[in-house]
Order: C-alpha cells, then structure tokens, then sequence
C-alpha cells in the first residue's frame, strides 16, 4: 500500500548534487539518506546493511576484510521497497532481490527442505533444490558465512551463512540461516535474485 506521507516526506529531502560533481558518484557511493534514479523511478536509501565475510565453521574474521552491502530502497514514485546488493572484488558485482521464498516451498528430495538438508549439501558439496518449477543447483565456490551489520548500529555483527544455488534461467537461490544464539535450528529465510548492471543507477546525492 503506498504510504503517501513517507513519499512526502522522501520526497522533501532530495536535494540532487550538481551534475558535474554526480558523474563521480556510482552505486557504492551511495550511504543512508542518499537517491538514486533506478528503473525509471527514484529512490531513497533508506537503510544500509553490512556484511563482512568470515569463516565458515566459526565465524573468526579473515585476514583482509571483504564486504557485502545490501541497499533498501524506498520509491518516490509508488511507496514500494525493494533491495539490491552490490560487492567489489575485481570488478563491481550488483544483483537485485525479486521475491522472498517460504521455506517450505522449497523442494529437495520431493519435500520441504530441512536445515539437515543444508548441511548435508555444504558437506558434499553438491545438490539440488526445486522452486516452483525452477531446478536450482548448489554452487559450493559461492556458498560463505557473514557477519550481518546494520550500518550506524553494533559492530560486534549477528552471524548467518548464506547457502547459494544458481539455475540455468541466471537467476539466483540464497537461504540464510542466522546462528545469533548458537541454536541447532537457526532461523532461516530464503530469496530468489539476478545480477545487474551498476551502471543501471543513476546517484543523485550519496546521502
């Protein structure tokens, strides 16, 4: 539903830079408070998060730091929200979020999968997951573990491991499980995405 007094509000604080100054500026530009023009309409970032990749098994940080940031964007235009992710490597790496998946609609084994299921994958390094209709096969070199920071709030990060699955149509499986109490059944949420181009986004002001 479009929440018209966030738009207004949104809306007021736009406050473009200067082209000149905004041909410098790209996606990883961008911080809280920032806009960016995106599939024909603008945004407001509304919220920043982080994730520092860390060691699987126990999530010790790793010698040099390696991030993930993830975007939520908030239209002027229609109220909706939607999330990107961008990271940096050799080359600058962006994919947007198409829709959430109930784990239970997520087949393996013609069941519902189970967090045993996860773990029997990241330990052979193989299989296979149904999602209406789309076969997603599990990608072993991309599957890692992260630190989940809220940009401004905790440093200490909550820890989660991101199991990853590709299908032939390039789109994209990841199911999250969140591991904040050490529990033997972590939380779990699952999301369907495909890459983009950063050149897609057109940043009006960084924040």
């Amino acid at each position: 539903m479009m929440n018209v007094q966030e738009r207004l509000t949104a809306i007021r604080g736009l406050n473009p830079a200067p082209v000149a100054e905004r041909k410098s500026f790209d996606i990883r530009s961008l911080k809280n408070g920032g806009y960016v023009n995106w599939d024909d309409q603008t945004w407001l970032v509304r919220n920043v998060y982080l994730y520092l990749d860390v060691k699987w098994k126990d999530f010790s940080k790793r010698k040099k730091d390696y991030w993930v940031t993830e975007l939520e964007l908030f239209s002027l235009n229609t109220g909706t929200v939607r999330y990107v992710e961008w990271e940096y490597d050799d080359e600058l790496e962006v994919s947007q979020t198409d829709s959430i998946v109930q784990l239970r609609d997520i087949q393996y084994d013609g069941r519902s999968i189970k967090y045993r299921d996860l773990e029997e994958m990241a330990e052979e390094e193989e299989g296979e997951v149904i999602v209406d209709g789309t076969t997603y096969s599990y990608v072993e070199d991309d599957t890692w573990a992260g630190l989940f920071i809220k940009a401004g709030g905790s440093k200490k990060g909550t820890p989660m491991r991101a199991y990853e699955f590709a299908s032939r149509k390039n789109t994209y499986l990841t199911i999250e499980t969140w591991h904040e109490d050490d529990d033997d059944r972590p939380e779990r949420e699952a999301f369907v995405s495909h890459e983009i181009k950063g050149s897609l986004f057109e940043v009006l002001q960084t924040s």
